[in-house]
Parts: structure tokens; sequence; C-alpha cells
């Protein structure tokens, strides 16, 4: 009885263990464990940068294998919203602050406190882009790059049309330089250069146009406390200062997102302007290095400040039911390091997506790229500049109301650039606009 038992016993284990493993998606060299995450980069130089990355992961952990899906911004929101509510997420997606928050309110995503602190005891993060994924006691994204506005100018327009190449300092210095900068070149009445640019389109670009000038000012859309603070002096100030900007801006920015904007400065068309340092490969690529990027202006009494955007990877909670978490955690392990961490930043478009923690930045891997030390000191404003930003409703050093998701997803600030600019709206009275609307949608 007991020789014909064993045989029974072993078959059970076996086949308990081969259950086991193929619950968790390994099947002893037949089946790796498949992980699936969006990102929102679809230019194919991205999409190659994170091809790269991931085929070195998959190198250095067979069991393992990673697709990248591309999701659009535009579709980013209501694609992930829907996905949690239909609970088909992939495992984890690229964010921003906003987004992530948005995704929290869902529900859709679970903590990771313990990959921050591992990443940052590694590599030391910049501390003001960490903060924006902190709230209710616990980390919930995991940032990967960041992104920072800078003023960007053609020396040679400034040479040729102000008579220096040194970069305006203060706002009142930005109105002066974008009237000699506005140019009729023929004399035939038709402007072929303008003195800045901007834009008014009811979008995300707008609203980091806006912030760019606004967090100069001090402006805070919320209180410490996590009430609606826009409607202020100072907010009143920053929409002056765009009002008077935007004379010497091209018309038709009203309806311009980044594409028509890069596209504009690149052809020669506008002078400077406040963006992301990201337009170095294009200029590079043609034989153009007549590109340069300094710190934005500030008013006179106001604070040196831009714009950051901290990039990070929210996990979902389909990657923890699914018995990924791990893997999941490997993959950012590996991406995190700072020779690697240059494929997503300084080659997957250079100047636009900014080392995120103090090793990358050190990293020769990083200052290596062709790109990158073509436009040298641009890129050392940059880096720089990473310490210095905040974004809009984050400016308190960790989330104090965590609708904001809300009013950003609602273009609340571009809404209100466009009562002052397409509307010709007082400054004031836009500014109680947003404060009232910021109020409801923080209800």
């Amino acid at each position: 009885m007991r020789l014909k038992s064993k045989p029974r016993r072993l078959t059970c284990i076996l086949l308990g263990v081969a259950v086991l493993v193929l619950i968790n998606g390994v099947a002893f060299g037949a089946d790796k464990v498949k992980l699936t995450f969006w990102h929102h980069e679809a230019p194919s130089h991205r999409v190659m940068a994170f091809q790269k990355a991931i085929d070195m992961f998959e190198k250095e952990h067979p069991n393992i294998k990673v697709k990248q899906e591309v999701v659009s911004w535009g579709d980013a929101w209501p694609k992930t919203l829907s996905a949690i509510r239909a609970g088909t997420t992939p495992d984890f997606e690229f964010d921003i602050p906003d987004f992530n928050l948005s995704a929290y309110m869902a529900g859709g995503i679970i903590p990771v406190d313990d990959i921050v602190k591992e990443i940052d005891e590694k590599y030391g993060y910049f501390k003001s882009n960490v903060g924006m994924y902190r709230h209710d006691g616990h980390y919930w994204g995991v940032p990967i790059w960041t992104m920072v506005f800078t003023w960007l100018y053609r020396p040679e327009y400034l040479k040729e049309y102000v008579g220096t190449t040194d970069p305006p300092k203060t706002w009142d210095e930005v109105l002066d330089y974008a009237k000699k900068l506005t140019v009729d070149k023929d004399g035939d009445g038709k402007v072929d250069i303008y003195g800045i640019g901007l834009t008014a389109s009811k979008s995300l670009c707008t609203q980091e146009f806006i912030w760019s000038v606004m967090t100069t000012y001090g402006v805070r859309i919320y209180d410490e406390n996590g009430k609606a603070n826009f409607n202020t002096p100072q907010t009143v100030k920053a929409l002056e200062t765009y009002k008077k900007l935007w004379e010497y801006a091209p018309p038709a920015a009203t309806g311009w997102i980044w594409g028509e904007i890069e596209m504009n400065f690149a052809g020669g068309k506008i002078a400077m302007m406040p963006y992301f340092p990201a337009l170095q490969k294009r200029f590079y690529d043609a034989g153009n290095l007549d590109l340069e990027g300094a710190e934005l202006p500030v008013p006179g009494g106001g604070q040196r400040s831009t714009i950051i955007y901290p990039n990070a990877i929210m996990i979902f909670k389909s990657a923890e039911k699914r018995g990924v978490l791990d893997e999941v955690k490997q993959f950012i392990r590996f991406i995190m390091k700072p020779e690697v961490n240059a494929i997503l930043t300084a080659e997957q478009e250079p100047g636009g997506f900014l080392p995120v923690t103090e090793k990358a930045a050190e990293s020769q891997a990083y200052w290596d790229n062709k790109y990158i030390s073509a436009f040298k000191n641009l890129n050392k404003v940059a880096v720089n500049e990473v310490k210095n930003g905040t974004l809009y409703g984050f400016t308190h050093g960790k989330v104090v109301n965590k609708t904001i998701g809300d009013v950003i997803g609602a273009n609340t600030l571009a809404e209100v650039v466009q009562k002052v600019i397409i509307q010709d709206e007082d400054p004031k009275n836009a500014a109680k606009w947003g404060h009232k609307k910021i109020e409801e949608l923080s209800d």
C-alpha cells in the first residue's frame, strides 16, 4: 500500500506546485511574467528610447516580458479613469501629479512608499519633486524624471534687434525686449518675427504658460489648509503681465498648443518664450545652434521660481491583484539606475526630460549625450532650476487639496487666461471667476 501511495502523493504535490506557479504567471521556462504599462510620449524617438530601456531590462531579467503602450495625453485622463472603473488597467502608468490624484480619487492605485524610500536613499531625489505625490500619509507615485520651464531665446535675434545676447531678467525687461523683437523685416506691414511665444487655448499647455508667470509672483491656488486662495493681488498682477506680453505674441496663438509653439519657435517666427528646453534635438539635427536658455524673469520684488513637472509611475491595484508587484518594482529599480535613466531623459527628449535624482543629474551618461553637451549652458540652467520650481496646487511641499486634479482637468487656469486675452475681461474679474470655479470644483 505504501509503495502505491507515494506516486499519488508525489503527483498531487507536483500538481499543487504547478498550480501555484501558474497563478503567479510563470510555468517552468514556458510562460514569462508579462507586464504592460501605458505612457504618453507618442513621438517615434521617444518610443524607441522606451524600447531600448525595455530591451536592456529584459536581457537582464529574462523571466519578465514588458510591453509599452502609448496613450496620448489628450486621452490619458478619460481612458485611465474608464479603465479603473472597468477593471482593465495596465500594471502601471506614467503620470504627472494632478493626473496621479485623479487616479487616486478613482480608487485605482496603491501606495509606493517602499520603492520611493529605496530610490531616495540610493540616488537622492530632488526634494521639490517628491512631495507632490505625497498625501494621506503615503507616496502614490514614484518620480522617474522631471520637466521644467526655462526662458528660451534666440541669441542671434537678441544681438541683432536688442543689441545684446543677455536675456531679460525681469518682466519689465521682457516687455522692452519683446517690443524690439517684434519685427517687420520687409517693411510690408506684416510681422515676420514676434517678440514672445504664448498661448491662450483651452488646454493644459496654456495652464503651463500662465503658471510660469504666476509662480514668479508667488500665486497660490490654495492656502496651506487647502482652501481656495486664487483671488489675490498676486494673481491679478500675473494676469496683467500676461495680457501686456500678449501684445507681442502671434494672434493665431489663441488656439496653439505645444506643437504649434515648438514649430513656430524653431521656424524663427518667435524670438523668446517661457518653455521646456525640449527643442534641442530639433535645432541640433537642423544644424542650428542658435538656442539658449536662462532662468525665468521675475517681477520687481518677485521671487525666483519656475514650473516643474515631475513625471512618475503609478502602480495600479491590478498589478497587486495579479501578483506581479515585485516584477514592477524590479523594472522601476532598473530604469532609475543613472546610466539607464539617461536613456529616458537625455536620449528620449534632450532637455525636455530631466533627471529627478542627484546621482542621475551627475551621471556622465547624461552629460555625454551629444545634444546635452551641444547646449551645455542651457542644460545646466535647466537642471539647476529643477530645485526651484513649483506646480499649481502643489506649492506647500505636499498635497493640501486633492481636488486639484479636477481643477486642472477642467482647464480652469486656461479659461481664466481666455477671459483675459480672448474676451478682454479685466484681470480682477477673471481672478474672481477663477476663484469661484476652484471653490465649486473643490466642494
